[in-house]
């Protein structure tokens, strides 16, 4: 009994000395008061259309597998992104895909990434036992693909993680650069495509070319679907069907999930609507930000912002909460001080939050 209590106890100590995920808005006190702008939720999508898609998806029996259902989705995704159904891979969530990749990774593997991005890579990886190495961003946030490439053969390094439209700096990676990156790179390269719908472009095509390309995509955000975990992988159908069939779980999603996941795509229109409400909104609360003085806002290509407040992040963050307006502090990265990712409200929304910032920026003890 001792060696069996010792044995749980090691392992828990081991879960505790785990950083783990810290999701938006733990510890925040409840309340409708709050403004939510620290989880890049999707406010333009129509929430009763949503709904009514939703009571069409729960019109089915659910003591059964999502055997049928999975298998039109897989259609629907293949017909809306132009590749074979066999190419996509369904998840519960985006993050989950992370996870495929890391159980695919050896332990005590290494894997490159950039930095800043988003944190689900390196504790998904030291989860397992794997390492991260990240190579910093340059200064306007583009890819140093030569220093990528060459940190990446010297720690013999077997997958490379990316995010275009990257998580936080909201900028997208010129498909130049990855085009470089999979010319010089022979391990797998996972490219996060979670904001690719608010971006100029996506590198989905690049599948068919790349075999050592895997690109992830969510419902969570241009459809506005979070609360459902819906995720997809999308690579070429030699790599995806090793996926599914080695990798992933045997029914990794819901079959409520996966209905809803059709009705989305049948109602493409209202995704592509939203999406461009967004975009007028990000211009607007860009140009407004701009209007702030001392405040510092970079072009985005996601729909949140990073802002730079040239204070220290913690405690404008705090005082913006006590406000009502909730953010994500990033602290200070590449040279920058104070930096916050903001998502993009309504107009509503923004309105309330430039007035809360304004205040904010008055107080001269922060």
């Amino acid at each position: 009994m001792t060696s069996e209590r010792s044995s749980v106890d090691e392992i828990l100590a081991r879960l505790q000395s785990y950083e783990g995920y810290k999701s938006a808005r733990v510890g925040a006190e409840s309340g409708n008061h709050l403004i939510g702008l620290d989880s890049n939720e999707n406010y333009f999508a129509d929430a009763e259309s949503i709904r009514k898609m939703a009571r069409k998806a729960v019109q089915c029996d659910l003591r059964i597998y999502p055997r049928e259902e999975m298998i039109e989705l897989r259609e629907k995704l293949g017909s809306w992104l132009q590749v074979e159904p066999e190419s996509v891979v369904l998840a519960n969530g985006e993050d989950q895909v992370i996870d495929l990749a890391a159980a695919v990774l050896s332990k005590e593997g290494s894997a490159v990434s950039v930095s800043p991005t988003y944190s689900m890579y390196r504790l998904r990886l030291e989860l397992i036992g794997a390492k991260l190495i990240q190579v910093p961003l340059r200064k306007d946030f583009s890819l140093d693909v030569e220093r990528l490439l060459s940190v990446a053969g010297e720690s013999r390094a077997s997958m490379m993680f990316l995010c275009s439209p990257n998580n936080p700096t909201a900028n997208q990676f010129s498909e130049a650069s990855i085009v470089q990156i999979l010319n010089g790179f022979r391990g797998l390269v996972i490219l996060d495509e979670a904001y690719a719908e608010f971006a100029d472009c996506s590198v989905v095509p690049l599948v068919r070319e790349y075999s050592r390309l895997a690109v992830m995509r969510t419902f969570s955000k241009a459809f506005g679907i979070a609360g459902a975990r819906l995720g997809y992988m999308v690579a070429n159908p030699q790599l995806s069907k090793v996926f599914a069939e080695k990798a992933q779980l045997p029914y990794p999603i819901g079959r409520f999930t996966a209905r809803l996941g059709i009705e989305c795509l049948r109602n493409l229109k209202a995704m592509q609507d939203s999406v461009s409400e967004m975009k007028q909104e990000r211009s607007w609360l860009i140009d407004h930000l701009r209007r702030v003085e001392g405040i510092r806002v970079f072009d985005s290509q996601a729909n949140f912002v990073l802002v730079c407040t040239g204070r220290n992040s913690s405690r404008f963050s705090a005082r913006l909460q006590s406000l009502g307006i909730l953010v994500r502090d990033f602290s200070d990265m590449l040279g920058f001080r104070g930096c916050l990712r903001v998502t993009v409200g309504t107009r509503s929304m923004s309105e309330k939050f430039l007035d809360a910032l304004e205040e904010v920026m008055r107080d001269e003890q922060l």
